[in-house]
This record gives structure tokens, C-alpha cells and sequence, in this order.
């Protein structure tokens, strides 16, 4: 058994917009909302903190296995297992190709047992990897399982919006933020996520929301809200990777 190193309830982050630093561009190192920074070698364990009780729900230990090439691409291949709780362990693996213009999903694999897999190719807009204060992007990320097709109509967007303190008991970032939502076939809101980058070019907080598409919109009135794209949007979990820990 993996040891996890998170708290059962969701340690105090506080977030203070500073729009005065001198902070405008940042390198992305790691994966974003996966956290694992983008060599052979490397792993993380990162945490899901369900709204509005706070409490852990699960822990993933994300490992960057090796590199594959995978239709003529080297592709960085990374593993991904939840550890906790115990009796939900599966296994994720993804297949991403690493260029000047970002980090594009190729492949993906969900492993819910020994005998039981799915493999879906995907057809994906690079994600960016340079966050510059500003900068804004459209995509999609469409994933294809025989005639099976998921995400298709949907568009992704993304900008980089501000400067940002954020502060745990054990440590404090300086960090760009980079808000992400995706809208379904009809233009309604699907969900959104704020990714809060240091300057060191690591992923240290990852916000969810859900837009009035998703299907447990009604369950979240008492979250916190986010007003976005004309849109509002309600908190659904928190992320941490392990590095918000250290001291």
C-alpha cells in the first residue's frame, strides 16, 4: 500500500489577487491540473477536496513512467493510480506529446481491473505550456473508443487573468492564474477550473467548478460562486499536490 500524506479536511488556502508584481509570464513544468512535472522520472501525489464539507475524498500518485512513440510521436507516457481510499484504486494512463506549442493529449487508457480497460484515442488542441498575463486560447479535446465519441462540440477555452498570492499553513506562492471552462454543444456552461501556477513553473492549486450543464449543478448551492463568461459557476472540489505540504 502507497502512504497518502493529506489531511482528512482540506487545509486553509487563502488566494489575495496582486495585481502591482512585477509577475507576468510563466513556464508550465508539469501537467496542470495532474501535477506532475513533465520528465521521465517524475511522480506526485495530489488530493480532491469534495465542497462544501472539505473532507478528502481521493488521492492520486501520478508518475511520468517513461517515453513511447505512439503513431510516429514520442509521447511522454504517465500513470496515473488512486491510492485512496482503498477500495476505489484504478489506474489511469495518458499518452502526451510534448512540443514548442504546448502539451496535447493523444491517448488515454481507464483500468478498473485486471480484465477490464478501455482505450480512447484523442484528438486534442495543445495546451499551453508558456503562461503569459493576457493570453487567451480555444480548443477541444474530442476522445474516440470505436464508435464511441466523447467531448465532441465542445469547445475549450483559456486565459491567463491575474496575478495571485496563495498561502497554505506550510508555504506561500507567488503564482499566475490561468481560468480553463469548457462549454457544451449549446453554448451552456460545463465546467471550469482555476489553475493557480508559481513562479518555479509548478502547478500548486487546482479549483473546479461546474456550470449549469453539469449534472450536479443543483446539489452545489452552497458553494462558493464564480461569475465568468456570463455564466455562473459553483465550486465543486479543490486539488493539492503534494508540494503545497512542504515546508
Amino acid at each position: 500500500m502507497i502512504s497518502q500524506p493529506f489531511p482528512m479536511i482540506e487545509p486553509e488556502v487563502v488566494v489575495t489577487p496582486r495585481p502591482d508584481s512585477p509577475l507576468r509570464e510563466v513556464h508550465l513544468r508539469d501537467a496542470g491540473g495532474f501535477f506532475v512535472p513533465l520528465e521521465v522520472g517524475a511522480e506526485v501525489k495530489w488530493s480532491f477536496y469534495d465542497w462544501p464539507e472539505r473532507v478528502l475524498t481521493n488521492v492520486s500518485h501520478t508518475r511520468v513512467i517513461g517515453t513511447i512513440k505512439y503513431r510516429g510521436e514520442e509521447c511522454l507516457d504517465v500513470v496515473d493510480r488512486l491510492i485512496f481510499p482503498e477500495e476505489e484504486q484504478w489506474v489511469g494512463r495518458w499518452l502526451y506529446v510534448k512540443s514548442e506549442d504546448g502539451l496535447r493529449s493523444v491517448l488515454f487508457e481507464f483500468r478498473e481491473s485486471e480484465t477490464r480497460a478501455k482505450i480512447e484515442e484523442a484528438d486534442a488542441s495543445p495546451f499551453p505550456l508558456w503562461l503569459r498575463m493576457g493570453d487567451s486560447w480555444e480548443g477541444h479535446e474530442v476522445f474516440r473508443c470505436g464508435s464511441e465519441v466523447r467531448g465532441a462540440g465542445q469547445r475549450h477555452h483559456g486565459v491567463v487573468d491575474g496575478c495571485f498570492e496563495v498561502a497554505l499553513p506550510a508555504a506561500r506562492w507567488l503564482c499566475l492564474r490561468e481560468t480553463l471552462w469548457i462549454l457544451d454543444v449549446d453554448g451552456r456552461g460545463l465546467t471550469l477550473a482555476e489553475l493557480y501556477v508559481a513562479e518555479n513553473g509548478r502547478s500548486v492549486y487546482w479549483r473546479r467548478f461546474n456550470g449549469p450543464a453539469y449534472h450536479n449543478y443543483d446539489q452545489l448551492e452552497t458553494t462558493p460562486r464564480r461569475e465568468h463568461a456570463g455564466i455562473t459557476w459553483r465550486l465543486y472540489y479543490d486539488c493539492l499536490p503534494d508540494i503545497s505540504l512542504a515546508q
